[in-house]
């Protein structure tokens, strides 16, 4: 007989899980955890730009983040990564009077820090600084944004950074299914599913990166989130200093590109399932699933976080974990996720199992999906779901940073300014109807594209579920 040695990071694994199982100590009473988020004060500055500002005078520390409206959403699929690229060299190229070493220097000296980056649909950048170098930190902050150079010798570096980080994108079997997944519930050339290739990253020039950054970096586009140890007066006032002359920019963005709701409801109503498989030499199966979901501000999605929350969404108290994990010992990891961007989003649910065992694993997480459609939530099962939402809520707002951040994203989003004041209130209202009712509405098993990344001989397992195309992940240079 032999013994396999536990690493540390299992052993505690297994131990917290044992711990999770066992009963609580008698006699422990605590009252509900309760958070009511500080308020913030809204500026407006004579360029056009919003000032959402919190006071925090516990550290000498402030922390501006600006974002933008624009990023990949708004981008054609053959130019996806540019984007990310001209986020990055926003800072990396420096200013046109400052080389980017000599800003580093500078910033390192006074123990600032500035970043600037690119996503789906804002573009941002952020100063961390101490009280008394503020006005300072802005001004350099204040040069990023309006004055970068994208020095040719510094676009070099970063498009060689990110053409290695294509070459290595196949390292990770969960981010192949993951990109592969999004191909095919979104096709290929929609901005949620779009990846950058190589042989567009070598063509992207300097011209492209400042024609990016032209679109999205002007003051009418910009909100900016201050708190720390800072009187608002004061911030108002360094502000309008440092980004006074700016002058404003294009015309509002227009809405990204949305998939046709037509598609929708043919891959709702699909009935021989989409199966894609890309073979990789490995001991163990990645599975996932997904079909479109929900819009952002959809008023249904306080019941779907609850019921993704019972389904998959808490790794230890979930049906997935218990039926999946623990009951039937299946997989290493198993979950389930919904999101909100300005397009459908998605419903999935995964795992990561032996590569024998991947077809039971995905036909038990397909019934626990279908179960959720058929029967309600009982009301342990949902209390607890509630309460611990409600309660990792609090956890999200540790700073003032973060809560100003959240309100000012919160308005760009075009949520109401009482949303994060009535969040816990709406997730603690939701009922074992409004759950059953939100499964029937837009969980979709039958509809379910399913992704899997393992070894070949896994390919034929998964025929039960449709005809398993095989994806080519090979990486054109």
């Amino acid at each position: 007989m032999t013994f396999r040695r536990l690493s540390p990071a299992l052993f505690a694994a297994l131990a917290l899980s044992a711990a999770l199982r066992a009963d609580p100590p008698p006699g422990l009473d605590f009252p509900p955890l309760k958070f009511v988020p500080p308020a913030v004060e809204t500026r407006l500055l004579s360029n056009g730009a919003t000032v959402f500002i919190l006071a925090d005078h516990e550290l000498p520390l402030v922390n501006v983040t600006a974002v933008f409206r624009g990023g990949s959403a708004y981008e054609p699929a053959d130019r996806a990564g540019l984007t990310d690229l001209a986020g990055t060299m926003i800072r990396a190229g420096g200013t046109r009077s400052r080389k980017p070493e000599d800003m580093d220097e500078t910033l390192e000296f006074i123990g600032a820090s500035v970043e600037t980056g690119i996503g789906a649909e804002q573009a941002s950048a952020s100063l961390s600084v101490l009280k008394k170098d503020l006005k300072v930190g802005l001004e350099i902050f204040a040069d990023v944004l309006r004055n970068p150079a994208f020095r040719g010798k510094n676009l070099a570096v970063e498009k060689a950074k990110m053409i290695e980080g294509i070459r290595r994108r196949n390292d990770d079997p969960f981010g192949i299914a993951r990109r592969e997944l999004r191909k095919m519930v979104y096709g290929p050339d929609h901005p949620l599913a779009a990846v950058p290739e190589i042989p567009a990253v070598k063509k992207f020039s300097r011209k492209d990166v400042e024609k990016r950054y032209e679109r999205y970096f002007h003051p009418n586009n910009m909100r900016l989130a201050v708190s720390g140890d800072a009187d608002p007066d004061e911030i108002v006032r360094y502000l309008e200093e440092v980004f006074q002359g700016w002058k404003a920019g294009m015309a509002p963005l227009p809405e990204p590109k949305s998939i046709d709701p037509r598609a929708r409801d043919l891959a709702l109503a699909r009935t021989a399932r989409l199966v894609g498989y890309a073979p990789k030499d490995l001991n163990q199966t990645t599975i996932l699933l997904a079909h479109l979901g929900i819009k952002r501000h959809n008023p249904d999605r306080f019941a779907l976080e609850v019921l993704n929350e019972i389904l998959g969404g808490s790794s230890l108290s979930s049906r997935l974990f218990k039926e999946v994990r623990s009951r039937r010992g299946l997989a290493y990891w198993v979950g389930s996720s919904f999101s909100e961007p300005w397009d459908y989003g998605t419903i999935a649910a995964g795992c990561q199992t032996k590569s024998e065992s991947a077809p039971q694993a995905a036909r038990s997480i397909l019934a626990e999906i279908e179960r959720m459609r058929t029967e309600k939530v009982g009301a342990d099962e949902l209390e607890l779901a509630k309460q611990a939402i409600a309660n990792s809520f609090i956890f999200r707002y540790a700073s003032s940073h973060a809560v100003a951040s959240e309100r000012m994203s919160l308005e760009f989003y075009g949520y109401p300014p009482d949303y994060l004041d009535k969040y816990v209130p709406r997730i603690l209202a939701v009922t074992a109807d409004d759950i059953l009712d939100a499964a029937k509405k837009y969980l979709r098993p039958g509809a379910m594209v399913l992704m899997a990344v393992g070894p070949s001989s896994g390919e034929g397992g998964l025929k039960e579920f449709g005809i398993p195309a095989r994806v080519d992940i090979r990486i054109p240079e």
